[in-house]
């Protein structure tokens, strides 16, 4: 009975679902994930990818309903070393991007050292073939950063009401809550796209690393993916 007990109350596993890459570029996923809470009675909210940090300010990659123009949030950052409690917890910043078509926005929040950072992929660096395997992370339930397996079937395009078109992928398995704006990862880590919603059918849509890199490049944030590898 005791020894059911611990094993009930064990924390889950942050690595368990990133099977697809290798040890350390697993607790990069998650040391690379920011939990994005209210702050206050709505507790966690979603997740970001931390995907720079440039003169004392890291600037986090999430999903635009993840962060609406009349609520503060808070974002906190976790470690290899405490990946279960916050290593550092900054409240406000300031979306610098929002591209509401793909549902994706950029936070620039000033912070304590060098947070972990996650590599966006480039330009035609996107898989091109169906289905793929890939890694999802985010705050399931409100916990703290843990990776999933994923599937990715197909390349969709959105027609939103305004009449403009946006890309999306579409996974085999909808995304639970606190998983918004989490990143989804390739097989080398990197990020490829951004976790928007999911259909009552049962299928998750992330925005299109092509939406992603388009958009940053448009507003003048090409160095965020223009830095990967250096």
């Amino acid at each position: 009975m005791t020894s059911l007990l611990l094993l009930l109350l064990a924390p889950p596993d942050p690595l368990a679902g990133a099977k697809l890459l290798p040890e350390d570029r697993r607790w990069a996923a998650v040391a690379g994930c920011v939990r994005v809470s209210s702050g206050g009675d709505a507790g966690v909210v979603g997740a970001a990818a931390c995907v720079g940090v440039k003169d004392g300010f890291a600037y986090l990659l999430t999903a635009n309903h993840v962060v609406p123009r009349t609520e503060g949030r808070k974002f906190e950052f976790f470690t290899r070393e405490s990946p279960t409690e916050a290593a550092q917890g900054v409240i406000g910043g300031e979306v610098v991007v929002r591209l509401p078509e793909a549902d994706v926005a950029l936070v620039k929040i000033k912070v304590e050292g060098r947070p972990a950072t996650l590599s966006l992929a480039g330009p035609g660096e996107r898989p091109k073939h169906f289905p793929f395997a890939a890694v999802s992370v985010g705050c399931p339930a409100g916990e703290t950063p843990l990776t999933r397996a994923e599937k990715v079937v197909a390349r969709r395009a959105a027609r939103l009401p305004e009449g403009a078109i946006a890309f999306f992928w579409e996974l085999a398995e909808r995304p639970v809550g606190g998983m918004s704006g989490g990143p989804l990862l390739d097989a080398k880590g990197r990020v490829i796209g951004v976790c928007s919603a999911a259909e009552r059918g049962g299928l998750g849509y992330f925005a299109h690393l092509d939406e992603v890199l388009a958009g940053l490049k448009r507003h003048g944030y090409a160095w965020l993916y223009a830095q990967a590898g250096q």
